[in-house]
Parts: structure tokens; C-alpha cells; sequence
């Protein structure tokens, strides 16, 4: 398979998720005088909405960057990237879960919202460290022997989420409000780790010295 069928594929699950997260706004039903209001009080679909566009918005840059490298796919690497899009497009669903909890304020459907998102993002870390692992050792899919050690440096961040998310879902037995803060700070690090790495892949820039 062409790697532009897999890249544009692949765009299109993105594009249409997003597509479906707008979707899932509807202009509150109340009386003339009162949009303000009824609109301020849907903070909760704005909150879920916020996170999980940013999440998508990062996954998708994480996913160009991937493909970047590679000049070939083989089997497990067409399977894993289903994988990371099949719970990619779940984000949606978690989204919609979030925001219901949010506004009921039930303690239960905020820890089992907040334990499913946090799940999803766990998942989604773990495809992609499997997919860098994979690559990492398969050179012959890689553009230049330079990626094959680019993938193995990535490996740690999705580690490094993974241990995140995995304290969003111990924490959220006994705390919402943590579990909450780690389920935020693992989306925050996804920026953090790509910024990262697109700055090492920028070239040194060496100053010439004039002679007089």
C-alpha cells in the first residue's frame, strides 16, 4: 500500500472527527433575552470540547510527523495505525461523556468519564509506541538509517503518557479533581514532547567568520 493512501486515509479520520465534535454543539432552546445565559451555562460542552480538540489536534501532528519517515508499510504497520484510529475516533464519544458529567456533577459519572477518557488516551500512547518500536527496528520501511534512532528517542514519550494516564485512572478512585489535573496535564505534554522534537530535527546554524 502507497503511503499517500494510508496519509490521506488517515487525514480524513481526523478531519472528520473534528467535523463530528463541532457537530455535537446545539443552540440551547430558552426564551427571547436569555441566549447569554443559556449559552454560558453549556461551560461543560466548552470545557470537554477544548480538551479534546486539542488532543486531536496533536494526535494529528504526531501523525504526520510519523509518516514523514517512512517510505513503506508493511501488515503490522497498516494494523497499528487502524488501532491508534479506531480509539482516536472514540474521543468523541469520551468527549460527550465528559460533558454530561460535568454538568450533572455526579461523582460516580465524573470518576467512570474521566477513568474512560484517560483510557482512551492510554490507548492511544500505547499504539504509538508500539508503532515507533516497530519502526525503529524495521530500517527497511524508514526513509534514512537517521530515523530508525529518531523512532527510538520518540519511545519515551509516549512512555512517559502512558505512566500519566495511568495515574488519571489509579488517582480518579479516590480523587476527581486530581485525576482531572493528570488527564489535563497528559494532553498538555503531548505539546510539550512534539515541540521537543521538532526543535531537534531543526539544523545547526553555523556563523562564518569574515577574514580582514
Amino acid at each position: 500500500m502507497k503511503i499517500e493512501r494510508i496519509e490521506a486515509f488517515s487525514d480524513g479520520v481526523f478531519a472528520i472527527l473534528i467535523t463530528i465534535l463541532v457537530m455535537k454543539f446545539n443552540v440551547p432552546s430558552c426564551q427571547a433575552g436569555s441566549l447569554k445565559t443559556a449559552i454560558s451555562q453549556q461551560w461543560p460542552e466548552f470545557v470537554a470540547y477544548l480538551m479534546t480538540f486539542s488532543y486531536i489536534g496533536i494526535l494529528w501532528l504526531f501523525h504526520n510527523d510519523l509518516f514523514k519517515d517512512i517510505k513503506q508499510t508493511d501488515a503490522r504497520v497498516n494494523i497499528l495505525n487502524l488501532l491508534s484510529l479506531f480509539i482516536t475516533t472514540l474521543l468523541s464519544y469520551s468527549m460527550s461523556l465528559l460533558a454530561a458529567s460535568l454538568v450533572s456533577m455526579n461523582l460516580d459519572d465524573l470518576r467512570f468519564s474521566i477513568i474512560f477518557y484517560a483510557s482512551l488516551g492510554l490507548g492511544i500512547s500505547l499504539s504509538y509506541y508500539l508503532l515507533y518500536m516497530y519502526l525503529s527496528k524495521n530500517t527497511y520501511l524508514l526513509k534514512s538509517s537517521e530515523s530508525s534512532s529518531q523512532f527510538r528517542t520518540k519511545q519515551r514519550y509516549p512512555l512517559l503518557s502512558i505512566l500519566v494516564y495511568s495515574a488519571a485512572i489509579i488517582t480518579a478512585v479516590f480523587s476527581i479533581k486530581l485525576a482531572l489535573i493528570f488527564l489535563l496535564v497528559g494532553i498538555t505534554f503531548h505539546y510539550v514532547a512534539y515541540w521537543k522534537v521538532e526543535k531537534r530535527k531543526k539544523p545547526v546554524k553555523h556563523t562564518q567568520r569574515t577574514s580582514l
